[in-house]
This record gives structure tokens, C-alpha cells and sequence, in this order.
């Protein structure tokens, strides 16, 4: 194998090595929050392209034009691993603020279970807001979603996506179900009865 030839396969090892950094980062671009980190994201596949084209360049090269295209190539490839960093710092910055917004949520509906608590052991069972059935769902309902929070921080790629698409049905689970449970102790109270 000549040098010439080693090269290129470095640079392909490479380049597949940073396809695959670039798809994992690509997965997850819909939780871009807007058109610029859409393009900071998904802008990789220009680039991509770009070191894609000069790896085949270099395959055709003459020993006279290898130098010149060898450094096109390097060039490229370093482009492209500049904007994949860019993007996969946006990308975990995104990740970040999307977990802390949804780790909020988890703790304002966490305070609102501890209330709903207090009230039940204040109240006698048939006056309660909350029947104890009702209680348990919601609280392993919070008890769920925080541990799907937690295995979000340590996800990547399509996993992260998955994990996220698990919490969010999770979330809408926990929220109907509390907005049903306020309707249904709306009702009582005004001495209506629930339907």
C-alpha cells in the first residue's frame, strides 16, 4: 500500500467516523428553537459533501496534483469538524435547556401532588380532592418522568429522541389526568355532581 494510499483511508475513517457524529446530531435537529440553530445543525451536510468530494478528488489525483489536492482535502475535513463542534455544542445547549424547562414542570406538578397529599390526610376519605388510586398514579407518574429526565441526561442520537418521545407522552399522561382530577374536585365542590 502506498502512502498515498494509507492517506485516504485514514481520511475515510475519518470521514465516516464524523458522518455518523454528524446523522446523531442530525437526528434530533427538530428540537432546533429556530431557523439559525436549524442551519447550524443541519449545515454540516454541506460540508460533509464537500470532504466527500475531495476524497474522491484525491483518489483520482496524479503524483503531480496530489500536494495541491491533498490540501483541498485537509481543508474540508476541517471545516466540516469545526461545524460539527459548533453544532454539537448548540445541540447539547438545546438538550440542556430542554431538560431543565421539563425538570421544572416535574417539580411544580411534584408540589402540587405534596398539596393535593396534604389535603387528602386533611380531609376524610370522601371529601378528599384526590382518591388514594388517583394519588398513586399521579405520584408514580412523577416518579417516571424523573427517572426518564435522568436517563435523558446521559442519552445521545436517536436514543435521546426516544427517551424524549417517552417523557413527553408521559408528561401528557400526568397533565390530562391532573386536569381531570381539578375538574372532577371543581365540580364537587360547587356541589355539582361529577359526570
Amino acid at each position: 500500500m502506498t502512502e498515498q494510499d494509507a492517506y485516504i483511508q485514514k481520511m475515510e475513517a475519518e470521514q465516516r467516523e464524523a458522518t455518523a457524529r454528524f446523522r446523531e446530531i442530525e437526528a434530533q435537529a427538530e428540537l432546533a428553537d429556530n431557523e439559525e440553530t436549524l442551519d447550524v445543525l443541519t449545515g454540516a451536510r454541506a460540508f460533509n459533501d464537500d470532504v466527500t468530494r475531495e476524497l474522491q478528488a484525491l483518489r483520482r489525483a496524479d503524483q503531480s496534483d496530489w500536494e495541491r489536492v491533498k490540501d483541498g482535502a485537509e481543508k474540508a475535513r476541517r471545516r466540516f469538524h469545526e461545524h460539527l463542534d459548533r453544532a454539537g455544542t448548540r445541540w447539547e445547549e438545546l438538550r440542556v435547556a430542554y431538560r431543565r424547562q421539563r425538570e421544572d414542570e416535574l417539580r411544580e406538578l411534584s408540589a402540587q401532588v405534596d398539596r393535593w397529599e396534604a389535603s387528602r390526610k386533611q380531609s376524610r376519605a370522601e371529601d378528599a380532592l384526590l382518591t388514594r388510586e388517583e394519588l398513586d398514579f399521579i405520584t408514580r407518574g412523577v416518579k417516571n418522568a424523573g427517572e426518564l429526565l435522568k436517563n435523558m441526561r446521559h442519552a445521545r442520537g436517536q436514543v435521546w429522541k426516544t427517551a424524549r418521545d417517552q417523557y413527553e407522552a408521559n408528561w401528557r399522561e400526568l397533565m390530562e389526568r391532573s386536569r381531570r382530577i381539578r375538574a372532577e374536585g371543581a365540580l364537587d365542590e360547587s356541589g355539582a355532581s361529577p359526570s
